[in-house]
């Protein structure tokens, strides 16, 4: 074991939740995690971040000082879903940045239901006059246009916000950089444990960091051997502070963020604990220790943030923070760390990717900055599990655009929900990738957006039933239109396809019937507001192809608005679907059923343009020399199920005009998504090919994607696409006699007879529900993984996979059973019968 290992050994027993379980039970823990410890010890090597050089510390510059790489794309994050932070490893001085997910700034809350959403009253009387711009043709930006008429009457006129950093806590050392030999900074992304380690003359200085999801803080423990500590730690924030003190061994820091409307307060508190050292509070609010050679700190901190539409406040978050600090210390910081290893290496043990490769002792920056390596392709994996896994856990929100960590009170595009792929794409991966647990707040998410969003249908758009979302969102409820009507779209049918997708993974009735009103509202609200278009096809408008342009040199590079784009329809019809099997699982919604199998038929078409592609938009408006980074006309590729290889063999070849049109090159999250795309199109090496450009030119050293500026949106598109081509299971097999998997699968376009360029949704009916899920097995597999193993990927039909394969040819998969169900398997051109297992029952396949 390298001396790197065992600096992020495990070290020490596991966790259990309750300290009263922790005690009772220490000597099984410490056996069963010094088992696990030693089995796994090879695994770490391949999840561990490191570097020799500490993170370029420039918070707070201005200028030049502040731009490129920096502090934001060379820290390294730690987080537990609600509580983030970044350290440096500076030598002389730490800065840990703070984040807590639910700190926005710049926005209201506490109005009335309605006002709160957002939506301008009385839009409704409007939206015809609106409509009429788009039936009569007017493109461009005059103020009779689509998009003027939009802005005017549709458009929010409320401010949106934006996310905001919440502390920082500076630990000065005093130690000079030019005197540090030995450096290393690393993160294990299996355990979440970040440490620091340096020499100075003999003195040997070590630092460990860890963010605890049980325990909901952040823990940080300083080392010196053969050397003592003198450290000045000191809490600071950007907002307005109401408190500051250094109190015995507590540093308390209590604040106020500006709203427009109510501001919010929090609290941060942290605790000083040292064994042979001095602590002295300073009147600044600093805390000094000297002559340690061991110092912990804990802090925690929350606002008074609730996720209460629409108040939106009400946290006790002074009580919580007291009651979260002396629960951590009656602990202690050994017993916190242990509980956070099991927990979060728990999590992350349920999917491994194992590629082969001999680990290099290539620092991660050096190897983002060669032309990509399969101990990349492999660490950037794991890495992305590890960001969800501390960005999207046990919070009232979901991740943002920048996950949970941001520095600016400006950050770009707000940091905020973007609903036109962005929030969406951050889900991707949490099911197949197995860590269902980060979904939950999204679902919490779109418990307040259905909400807010059924006064926006009213107001806005005079529909009675459902709810209506636009493209940016907030943590307040915000489902208005954008303030520009070129931007005025729908999202809540994208929003319903994670909803339900998450259903198909786990098969869980419980939780279906949770989500069931708010697909049912997605669905009732485009009941009503799709609208005839001249041809007589039912359409969305007013809409945008995601900041698409068409006809520019006529129109402008602003001319976007436009009526039944393609992903829209799509989405649409994903959406019928979906709730259709939603409710002819709980047995209810007949009449509703009825209503939604009728539309179907009559909503618009996909379309084969004149140059082989995919349509964009109803009329022939595509350019092959379109580079756009947003490729929604192919969402029925990925990460819907409708266009397939195996099933749509026209709209496939047409998917490959339009990818062979946008290039290969790109922003980073498209980037992501185009990994996904290919994987779907069962070409593994262009897959591969895409996601080595992800790896290696759209991450910065810390590996956080590279748009640019940093999205964590790519990091997650980019694991999708590694579960997508090792595993698929998005087909179903409606005839479970067929021997093909042509004859088997269900097939949600067919080809026009009048029109053959022109695809109809076809209309499932109630069999469907129980149709079981088809899983593909390596079906995109890249020549440059010859052989590897991955295992606990998820399948939907409620299913756990593990795979194995040789020289490009899959060796064993095993199948194992969540829940009672039925699938069928597609290998090597292949296709199983049916087979059915019992919840815990495992299929080995070839041999069993």
């Amino acid at each position: 074991m390298s001396s790197l290992q065992q600096d992020l050994a495990w070290q020490g027993p596991s966790q259990s939740h309750l300290p009263s379980v922790l005690s009772g039970h220490r000597i099984r823990i410490v056996l069963g995690a010094l088992l696990l410890s030693v089995a796994l010890a090879g695994a770490n090597e391949h999840s561990v971040l490191r570097y020799d050089k500490p993170a370029k510390d420039n918070l707070g510059a201005k200028g030049k000082a502040a731009k490129g790489i920096g502090y934001i794309q060379t820290a390294l994050p730690l987080g537990n879903g609600r509580l983030g932070a970044m350290f440096s490893g500076g030598i002389d001085q730490e800065n840990l940045l703070l984040n807590e997910i639910t700190l926005w700034m710049n926005a209201k809350r506490g109005l009335n239901e309605v006002d709160q959403s957002g939506t301008p009253k009385g839009a409704a009387a409007h939206l015809d006059t609106v409509r009429e711009a788009y039936r009569q043709g007017k493109y461009g930006t005059k103020n009779d246009s689509m998009e003027s008429l939009a802005t005017k009457f549709l458009s929010t006129k409320e401010p949106l916000g934006n996310y905001a950093p919440f502390t920082n806590l500076l630990i000065s050392t005093g130690h000079d950089p030019k005197a540090a030999t030995e450096y290393r900074r690393a993160l294990d992304a299996r355990t979440g444990l970040g440490t620091v380690r340096y020499s100075i003359g003999d003195g040997i200085f070590t630092r460990e960091y860890f963010c605890s999801y049980p325990n909901d803080l952040v823990a940080a423990r300083y080392t010196a051997k053969n050397a003592t500590l003198n450290l000045t730690i000191k809490a600071t924030t950007q907002h307005k502070v109401t408190q500051s003190r250094a109190t015995g061994n507590q540093i308390i820091l209590s604040g106020e963020v500006k709203m427009v409307q109510d501001n919010i307060e929090f609290m941060q508190l942290v605790q000083i604990a040292t064994d042979d050292g001095t602590l002295a509070p300073q009147p600044d609010g600093s805390v000094k220790v000297t002559d340690a050679t061991s110092v912990s700190i804990i802090l925690t901190g929350y606002t008074d943030y609730l996720p209460v539409y629409p108040a939106f406040k009400g946290r006790d978050f002074q009580a919580d923070c007291k009651t979260t600090i002396e629960r951590a210390r009656a602990l202690g910081y050994a017993a916190l760390k242990e509980i956070h290893v099991t927990d979060f290496s728990t999590l992350m043990d349920r999917c491994r990717l194992q590629l082969d490769f001999t680990p290099s002792a290539v620092t991660t920056d050096k190897l983002v900055a060669g032309n990509g390596s399969l101990e990349l392709d492999n660490l950037y994996f794991h890495y992305g599990r590890y960001l969800q896994l501390s960005c999207s856990r046990g919070a009232p929100v979901p991740s943002n655009l920048q996950g949970l960590w941001n520095s600016q009170l400006k950050p770009a595009w707000n940091c905020d929900y973007h609903t036109d792929i962005n929030v969406q794409m951050n889900y991707w991966m949490v099911n197949p990738a197995n860590l269902p647990e980060s979904f939950r707040p999204f679902v919490e998410w779109l418990k307040i957006l259905a909400k807010s969003g059924s006064h926006v249908a009213r107001e806005t758009f005079g529909i009675d039933k459902g709810w209506s979302v636009g493209l940016n969102g907030n943590v307040f409820g915000f489902t208005a239109q954008n303030v520009h009507g070129r931007r005025n779209q729908q999202a809540g049918h994208w929003l319903a396809q994670n909803l339900f997708d998450h259903y198909a993974y786990s098969q869980d009735r419980v939780y279906l019937e949770e989500i069931y009103p708010i697909l049912k509202g997605a669905a009732e609200f485009f009941v009503e507001f799709l609208a005839p278009w001249k041809d007589g096809t039912l359409v969305v408008y007013p809409t945008w192809s995601p900041e698409n342009t068409y006809l520019p040199g006529q129109y402008g590079k602003l001319n976007k608005q436009a009526y039944g784009a393609a992903w829209d329809q799509q989405l649409v019809l994903n959406l019928f679907t979906d709730c259709i099997e939603a409710s002819t699982v709980l047995g209810r919604d007949d009449a509703f059923r009825q209503v939604l199998q009728e539309l179907i038929p009559k909503l618009c078409p996909q379309k084969i343009g004149q140059h082989g592609q995919l349509q964009e938009w109803p009329e022939d408006w595509d350019s092959p020399k379109d580079k756009h980074r947003h490729i929604s006309h192919l969402i029925a590729l990925h990460p819907g199920r409708d266009i397939s290889p195996l099933t749509t063999k026209e709209l496939t070849a047409a998917a490959l005009v339009t990818m062979a049109h946008r290039g290969d090159q790109s922003t980073g999250w498209s980037t992501g998504w185009k990994t996904c795309f290919w994987s779907r199109l069962h070409n593994g090496d262009r897959a591969h090919k895409i996601y080595r450009f992800l790896t290696a030119k759209r991450a910065y050293p810390n590996l956080f994607d590279f748009h640019p500026p940093f999205q964590i949106d790519g990091n997650f598109g980019g694991v999708a696409g590694v579960c997508e081509m090792l595993l698929q299971s998005h087909l179903r097999s409606a005839n479970p006699d067929a021997k093909t998997i042509e004859e088997a699968a269900f097939v949600a376009y067919k080809s026009d007879p009048k029109a053959p360029k022109n695809f109809l949704p076809v209309v499932p009916d109630e069999s469907l529900a129980e149709a079981p899920y088809i899983l593909h097995l390596l079906p995109a597999l890249p020549s440059a993984w010859p052989s590897g193993r991955i295992n606990g990927l998820r399948a939907r039909g409620g299913f756990e996979v593990d795979l194995s394969w040789q020289s490009g040819t899959l060796t064993q998969a095993t199948i194992r059973a969540n829940r009672d169900g039925s699938f069928r398997l597609y290998a090597a051109a292949s296709l199983s019968d049916v087979i059915s297992l019992k919840k815990g029952q495992a299929k080995i396949w070839p041999g069993q």
